[in-house]
């Protein structure tokens, strides 16, 4: 594998996270106990995290960190996203935002150094 990372922790965590709702809205179309636009809201989004998390994953494999203007796209999805839901499944989005930040701020770190 040629990687810069060993683990893509980042990209990973967005795929987890797309991939849980992509079931969850799965699991409550068949039950059919919520309303449709719930449960088309949690599988839209699944896959639009799962396909994030694969775009992500290649970025972290490439660089070795998740790049600033994804870090700030995501950041900024998720600060729109707690205001509008504050108890709501972005909270879980945190987890993967805060592992690229703490990715770019070690490679920026590093930069800095002189070889």
């Amino acid at each position: 594998m040629d990687s810069k990372t060993r683990f893509p922790l980042a990209g990973s965590l967005f795929t987890f996270i797309g991939s849980a709702h992509t079931v969850l809205g799965g699991v409550m179309w068949a039950i059919g106990d919520e309303k449709a636009e719930l449960y088309f809201w949690f599988t839209a989004f699944g896959v639009a995290a799962v396909c994030l998390g694969i775009a992500v994953i290649e970025a972290e494999r490439t660089r070795g960190y998740v790049p600033a203007p994804v870090l700030a796209a995501t950041a900024t999805l998720t600060v729109f996203g707690l205001v509008c839901e504050p108890v709501s499944g972005f909270l879980t989005v945190l987890a993967p935002l805060a592992v690229g930040v703490r990715g770019w701020m070690r490679h920026r770190r590093n930069a800095a150094v002189p070889a």
